[in-house]
């Protein structure tokens, strides 16, 4: 209902903004977001009781807005031998639809680190440049892609689609 009432309310705006950390796993090809709180059901399939990132995407998909999806969700499957076993590590590689940028904590098909401290490296170097006025929001991603790469001494490389027709900054200029 969440991702509805979203969805929703980015019809009506300028710039649509989505940023999700947590598990992600891909299975068959397609993206899917695990909720924190993932109930199954006796007899679905356990990919219906995820959020399918095709959903948000069609959702997106009208190009009259600019989109910003930022996924720090590229992790191992989570269900392990219980189930998903089409599931490979990591987020299958997405086309951004003109006007939308798709921000990666790493490269399709790897797996990104959780970190040491309260935030994956990719959360904690997005945190540190996402309000930094003036800052064009592709510079902002170089600049977290960076921080990754250095702190994970290279085990980690962000990765980003764009097809973004212009410049677009999240905080003031």
């Amino acid at each position: 209902q969440t991702i509805h009432d979203f969805l929703r309310e980015a019809a009506r705006s300028q710039i649509a903004v989505v940023y999700y950390a947590g598990h992600g796993v891909q299975v068959d090809g397609r993206n899917y977001l695990v909720p924190v709180d993932i109930e199954f059901k006796a007899g679905a399939r356990m990919t219906d009781a995820m959020v399918d990132m095709d959903t948000i995407m069609a959702g997106l998909d009208d190009q009259i807005r600019t989109n910003i999806l930022i996924l720090d969700a590229c992790r191992n499957n989570p269900f392990g031998s219980r189930g998903l076993r089409s599931s490979d590590g990591g987020l299958a590689q997405m086309r951004a639809p003109e006007g939308t940028l798709i921000a990666f904590a790493t490269a399709p098909g790897q797996v990104a680190l959780d970190g040491e401290g309260a935030n994956s490296p990719f959360s904690a170097a997005l945190s540190r440049h996402l309000g930094t006025p003036g800052l064009e929001v592709q510079q902002m991603l170089t600049r977290v892609h960076a921080e990754v790469v250095a702190a994970t001494k290279g085990k980690q490389v962000p990765w980003s689609n764009s097809s973004l027709l212009g410049e677009v900054y999240l905080a003031e200029k």
